[in-house]
C-alpha cells in the first residue's frame, strides 16, 4: 500500500493539495483513503460533504474520514486509562487531574496512525493519504511510535509472567494498584502496533510531501521540517510550492511576483528534491475545482510515483568499523550533540532530540568517533 503524508506550515494549502492528490489517484483507478489528522478538520469543506470518524465514500474509488479523538479514546485506550486513573488517585492526585494525566501524550495523533496500521494490514486500500496538521503537530505525530516505545518501556517495565506471580503477594503490601492482566495485554498489543507503525512510516512505500508558499518564513519552517524528517528516518520525495502569483495579474502585484520568483529559485537550490508548482487561483478551491489543481501539480505523472529516493539513515561498513549514517540537512556541526546510553543513541540537533534504539549489532559496541560530512552525521562503532 502506498502511503503519502502532506505537511507544511499552517495556511499553505495542505488540505487542498492532499484532497486534489486523492481525487487524482482515485481517477487513475487506485482505491484511495484520505485521513485528516488535523484537530481543526477541513476535509469536509474541501469535498463539500459531511465526513465521519470512519471511511465515507466521496466518489468512485475515493473514501475520506476525519478522526474523532473521543471515539478513538473509547476504542483503543479505555482499559489502560481506567488503570492509570486509579494509579494516580492512589498517589493522592485529584480526580480531574488524574483523568487528564491518564491520557497518553499525543493520543490524538496516535489514533490517526492506528487507523493507518489497520488499513495497511488489511490491504483495504491501494493508497492512503494523511492530510496532516501544521508542521509542529505533524512532527509530533511522526515521533509518536518512538515516544510511545520509550514511554511504555519506562512506565510499564513489568513482565507479565512476573506480575502474575507477584501481584497476589505484593498488592496488599503496597499502596498502589498493580495492573491487571487485561491492562498488560492491552499495553503489549499497543507496543506491538507501535513497532509495526514505525516499520510502515520508515519504509520506502511511505513518503512525506512538504507543501510551502514562496515566502521567507514558510521556507525556513520547511527547512526545519526537512531536517527533522531526515533525522527521524522519514523519506521526503518532493516539495509542492503553492500560491504562486501568475505573471499577468497586473502591476499592483509586480513586486510580489519578483519576490516570489526569487524565493522559488532559492527553494530549487536549497532542497535536493523535485519541485511541483501550483498557481494562485482566482476562486475558492473546493469540490470539482480540486481536479484542475491535481492536473496542474502532477500533469501526466502518477501521484503514487516515488519522485525521489534517498536513505535518511543507513548502517554500513567502513574500514572495519560499523557506521551509522544519518542525513541531517540545514544543520551546522556546532548544533549537533550526541550521547550513547546503553542501547540508545541520543542525538540532539538544535531543538530536536531523537533517541535511536540501536540494533544489537551496534548496541554491544562502543562509539569510537563521529564526523559531520556533507550533511550526514556518521557515527563509528567498534
Amino acid at each position: 500500500m502506498r502511503v503519502l503524508l502532506f505537511t507544511g506550515k499552517g495556511g499553505v494549502g495542505k488540505t487542498t493539495v492532499a484532497s486534489a492528490t486523492a481525487l487524482k489517484t482515485a481517477s487513475l483507478g487506485y482505491k484511495t483513503l484520505i485521513i485528516s489528522t488535523d484537530p481543526a478538520h477541513s476535509l469536509s469543506d474541501a469535498f463539500q460533504m459531511e465526513l465521519n470518524p470512519f471511511p465515507t465514500k466521496v466518489r468512485e474509488n475515493l473514501y475520506a474520514m476525519e478522526v474523532n479523538v473521543e471515539y478513538e479514546l473509547e476504542k483503543h485506550w479505555s482499559v489502560i486509562k481506567e488503570y492509570l486513573e486509579a494509579f494516580f488517585r492512589s498517589q493522592g492526585i485529584d480526580d480531574v487531574v488524574a483523568e487528564e494525566l491518564a491520557i497518553f501524550p499525543g493520543f490524538d495523533e496516535m489514533a490517526s496512525l492506528l487507523h493507518l496500521l489497520e488499513y495497511h494490514e488489511k490491504r483495504s486500500y491501494d493508497v492512503t493519504i494523511l492530510d496532516c496538521a501544521p508542521t509542529g503537530e505533524t512532527l509530533r505525530l511522526l515521533s509518536v511510535p518512538e515516544v510511545a516505545k520509550w514511554y511504555m518501556n519506562r512506565f510499564f517495565g513489568i513482565e507479565k509472567k512476573l506480575l502474575r506471580i507477584v501481584k497476589p503477594i505484593a498488592e496488599p503490601l503496597v499502596n498502589v494498584p498493580l495492573p491487571s492482566e487485561e491492562v498488560m495485554n492491552k499495553i503489549q498489543e499497543l507496543y506491538v502496533k507501535f513497532g509495526k507503525l514505525k516499520e510502515i512510516l520508515e519504509s520506502e512505500e511511505t513518503t512525506v510531501r512538504i507543501v510551502m508558499n514562496p515566502e521567507k518564513m514558510v521556507i525556513k519552517e520547511s527547512e526545519r521540517a526537512f531536517t527533522y524528517l531526515n533525522l527521524f528516518g522519514y523519506h521526503v520525495d518532493c516539495v509542492i510550492v503553492n500560491k504562486i502569483f501568475p505573471k499577468d495579474v497586473g502591476e499592483y502585484l509586480s513586486n510580489w511576483i519578483e519576490i516570489q520568483n526569487r524565493y522559488v529559485e532559492e527553494i530549487k537550490q536549497r532542497f535536493p528534491l523535485p519541485m511541483f508548482k501550483l498557481h494562485f487561483r482566482d476562486r475558492e478551491v473546493v469540490g470539482e475545482e480540486l481536479e484542475s489543481v491535481a492536473n496542474e501539480i502532477y500533469g501526466e505523472r502518477d501521484p503514487t510515483e516515488i519522485f525521489y529516493r534517498h536513505r535518511p539513515m543507513e548502517i554500513k561498513k567502513v574500514d572495519g568499523y560499523s557506521v551509522l549514517s544519518i542525513n541531517v540537512p540545514f544543520i551546522e556541526k556546532k548544533d549537533l550533540k550526541m550521547l550513547k546510553r546503553g542501547e540508545e543513541l541520543i542525538i540532539i540537533a538544535r531543538n530536536w532530540k531523537r533517541i535511536v534504539f540501536l540494533p544489537q549489532s551496534l548496541a554491544l559496541k562502543d562509539v569510537v568517533r563521529a564526523e559531520f560530512k556533507g550533511e550526514r552525521l556518521n557515527v563509528y562503532f567498534a
